[in-house]
């Protein structure tokens, strides 16, 4: 008995170091793709697996656009974070300006192109509003209700139309970063840009910060969704259990065949 025990033993062991460098622990970085510029119609809306959280920022309404719907989000007074469903944002900084939530209208200078030709009503409402941390304050965003090990991707835009943001740029970290420019004309009535990023989550949460460009730190938050792409695969434990109920199959088998049946007594 004690034979077959240090046989099921090592490769038990042996099997669970095997899954470790087969599948190491992965960290939840998110891989941004490319900015894009907001245009045509809400199509740019990704629909890709099942939607997980969403948010209109700094819009007391619901906004659906392109078959996805995106949660009002709302900052009420001038708190330093709010949370709606699953997901938080919280202000950073080291004063009372910069260390605070807003919401913002950038909608009260869109008379102009191309803001104002976007097909696309709810579309157009989506991106003129926005959270905001004013005066060289950051944010940070975080999503709950993750499952991890699956693969996620998360939809992010930033836009503000007003004249005097033709120089504002956000920048969105996660190890990894990625750079839009919230006014892409410079102009009154111009509009900013999306990204989308993917990541494998090592949690239930996933976390990323939103930095303004130098010279005019304002942050800007208009709207995200996180969608689940993928299911995740068996865990380590699962493949090691698996394993072993293989292996004790294998020496009940091999008990019975040296007629011993279930007899403890007789190993």
């Amino acid at each position: 008995m004690r034979k077959s025990f240090n046989i099921f033993a090592a490769v038990t062991v042996t099997a669970l170091a095997l899954s470790s460098v087969v599948d190491p622990a992965k960290a939840a970085v998110i891989n941004w793709g490319s900015p894009v510029t907001i245009a045509g119609t809400g199509s740019q809306v990704d629909t890709t697996g099942s939607l997980v959280a969403s948010a209109n920022f700094g819009s007391g309404t619901a906004a659906t656009v392109n078959g996805v719907t995106f949660n009002a989000f709302s900052i009420v007074g001038s708190p330093t974070s709010a949370t709606v469903g699953a997901i938080t944002v919280a202000a950073l900084g080291a004063s009372v300006n910069s260390g605070n939530l807003a919401n913002l209208n950038t909608g009260d200078s869109t008379s102009g192109t191309p803001y104002a030709l976007l097909g696309d009503t709810a579309y157009r409402a989506l991106v003129a509003q926005t959270a905001v941390v004013r005066s060289g304050g950051s944010m940070d965003i975080t999503v709950g209700g993750l499952t991890p090990q699956a693969q996620y991707l998360v939809q992010y835009w930033a836009s503000d139309s007003r004249v005097g943001a033709s120089t504002r740029v956000v920048t969105l970290n996660a190890t990894n970063s990625v750079t839009l420019d919230v006014n892409s004309t410079n102009s009154a009535g111009g509009i900013g840009q999306w990204v989308t990023g993917t990541f494998t989550a090592d949690a239930s949460s996933q976390s990323f910060s939103v930095v303004g460009s130098t010279g005019v730190p304002t942050t800007y938050a208009n709207a995200m969704q996180v969608r689940m792409i993928a299911v995740p695969e068996p865990t380590q434990m699962v493949f090691v259990a698996a394993i072993g109920a293989a292996l004790g199959m294998w020496r009940t088998r091999k008990l019975r065949r040296n007629g011993r049946g279930s007899d403890a007594t007789a190993c």
